[in-house]
């Protein structure tokens, strides 16, 4: 085997950094952009929450008065705002560090 020793750097030359070099490459999960995602994901699931919210408090509303009864479409929109919700929540699961 022949000598593999690294030589020593001339001190007056420095060596240039390639314009493409893992130091100036931005990563794909690099934090910038997750923290980007993630802010637009913990939106969506507020207003996603919000709604589920504002349903649930309808629905309420309409069944401790004895004189009202539920529209025909509220446990449609109910449905479609927990789906949106568990939506909004499986995007935030998919964010988590690992």
């Amino acid at each position: 085997m022949g000598s593999s020793r690294r030589r020593a750097a001339v001190p007056g030359i420095r060596t240039r950094v390639p314009p493409r070099s893992r130091v100036t490459v931005r990563r794909t999960e690099a934090p910038l952009l997750r923290s980007a995602s993630l802010a637009a994901a913990l939106r969506q699931s507020r207003v996603a929450l919000a709604a589920l919210e504002g349903e649930l408090g309808a629905l309420l509303e309409k069944l401790r008065d004895p004189t009202e009864c539920p529209d025909k479409a509220a446990p449609d929109r109910l449905r479609g705002a927990t789906s949106a919700a568990d939506a909004a929540m499986a995007s935030l699961r998919g964010l988590a560090r690992r």
